[in-house]
């Protein structure tokens, strides 16, 4: 009796381990090639709308809570000096930093790694500390060469089949769309003050780039890890137009080698780890 419910034991030992649920971490660091004046590439092309049925976005509350915090302590971004502040109040220059800010939008340019507190746990997908980032080489690789990071972050996530895998959203770089939306605040502070709900919006905003980088990124396992990337990365013509470069990419990689993407208007350089296995 004793030897059969050892046997049972040890089978709910190794059962309950097999199922166990693997975790590991990505590292991203993406960033812009330099000009090329003979490049024969037509990005003239129009591509549908990156969306996938399940996005999970990490970087806006990583951002947004920065940039609360810089508006906590004092930033100039964050002082109102519009029209409507100098009628409303004697003191335009107060700062105001509720829940009613977006604060996505006072970046002109995003910081290239967001700052999170470090984290050592399974209990949700959640972004690593810049602190718990291992591309210092590739960083200074970059540097000699002259090229320019604009994304510098990584994720830990449980092992997903690609039906239940989350797509991440990703976005970086330059805020198109800040002048122009700085510019319509600016121009209906007045129109704001008898109907704060509806405001004109220019038609061409609609075709501008949010951002400079914005796509989404899907990691899951069959068998083996893959990786499908979609981003658009624009760039403002000297006509002054927006023109999207689609960077699609999908790879099998192996877990805790070093892996690179290519595009004549980005890079990126990836590499996925076990986490606690």
């Amino acid at each position: 009796m004793l030897l059969r419910n050892s046997f049972l034991l040890l089978c709910c030992l190794f059962t309950s381990s097999s199922f166990a649920t693997r975790w590991f971490e990505i590292e991203v660091l993406i960033y812009k090639q330099r000009p090329a004046p003979y490049l024969q590439e037509d990005f003239s092309l129009k591509h549908d709308e990156i969306t996938a049925k399940r996005e999970k976005d990490l970087l806006s509350p990583a951002y947004t809570a920065q940039a609360r915090q810089e508006c906590l302590n004092g930033d100039s971004r964050f002082q109102s000096t519009t029209f409507a502040d100098a009628i409303i109040t004697s003191n335009p220059h107060s700062n105001v930093c509720d829940e009613s800010v977006d604060y996505l939008s006072s970046y002109d340019e995003l910081p290239v790694t967001p700052v999170v507190e470090a984290r050592d746990d399974t209990d949700e997908i959640y972004l690593l500390a810049p602190e718990q980032l291992q591309f210092i080489e590739q960083k200074k690789q970059l540097d000699r060469k002259g090229l320019t990071p604009i994304l510098h972050t990584g994720w830990r996530f449980p092992e997903m089949s690609e039906s239940k895998a989350p797509s991440i959203r990703l976005f970086s770089g330059d805020h198109f769309s800040q002048a122009l939306d700085s510019q319509a605040t600016t121009d209906n502070d007045f129109i704001n003050l008898v109907s704060p709900v509806q405001q004109y919006i220019p038609e061409q905003l609609q075709t501008i780039p949010k951002w400079e980088l914005e796509g989404l990124m899907k990691i899951y396992v069959r068998h083996y890890l893959f990786i499908h990337a979609d981003f658009d990365i624009s760039q403002r013509l000297e006509s002054g137009d927006y023109e999207k470069a689609r960077f699609s990419q999908f790879k099998r990689v192996i877990s805790n080698e070093i892996h690179y993407f290519d595009h004549p208007r980005m890079g990126m350089i990836v590499q996925i780890r076990r986490y606690n296995h």
